[in-house]
């Protein structure tokens, strides 16, 4: 039987597979947003309100689903791993890199003694009682990189926030549109 883990490796690039869930909370948070624009409700809310209530909710749940499950991940440089975690980016040069410690998700130990957790593997209780899969292929497919000694110490360890603004522009875009196409499309009260 096949071993699952909860990653998928495309080139030097390692996502989490939990991103699916991640988009489609995404979309369906949207669509309740939607639906809080559209559906006039007892009250008889001006579609302003409406429009404003749906969109600053569905922004706000999609945001940070997206955060959570599609954002994390790890890239494989030349001679860098970048680790995308919720609102960080931290690049660290392979010869800084003492070990990869899969013992509770998945952290990178600096020769420096401080240590590093990459997101894109997570702490749980299905990877703590099937011994972390995730991390152990993440391991593997590190360790030659580590354990070559081509990678010198050169370099320096950055880390910088990176908060993306890509998702809750697009969805108050949508929402944006949407109540353009209610107010003025197909009038609404």
């Amino acid at each position: 039987m096949k071993n699952f883990t909860a990653v998928t490796l495309r080139g030097t690039t390692i996502y989490s597979k939990v991103r699916y869930v991640g988009l489609a909370g995404t979309a369906i948070m949207f669509w309740v947003g939607a639906f809080i624009v559209v559906a006039p409700g007892k009250g008889g809310e001006p579609l302003i309100n409406r429009s404003l209530v749906g969109g600053t909710i569905s922004m706000a749940i999609a945001w940070m689903g997206w955060m959570i499950t599609i954002r994390p991940r790890l890239v494989m440089c030349g001679d860098t791993i970048r680790i995308r975690n919720w609102v960080t980016e931290t690049v660290v040069p392979y010869g800084h890199i003492a070990g990869v410690n899969i013992e509770n998700g998945l952290t990178f130990t600096l020769k420096n003694g401080s240590e590093i957790r990459a997101r894109v593997v997570g702490t749980s209780i299905v990877g703590e009682l099937a011994g972390y899969p995730s991390a152990r292929l993440i391991r593997r497919h590190i360790q030659p990189l580590l354990s070559s000694g081509a990678h010198p110490e050169g370099g320096e360890v950055r880390e910088t926030f990176s908060l993306s603004l890509k998702v809750p522009l697009i969805v108050a875009g949508l929402h944006v549109l949407l109540y353009g196409c209610m107010r003025y499309i197909f009038p609404m009260p």
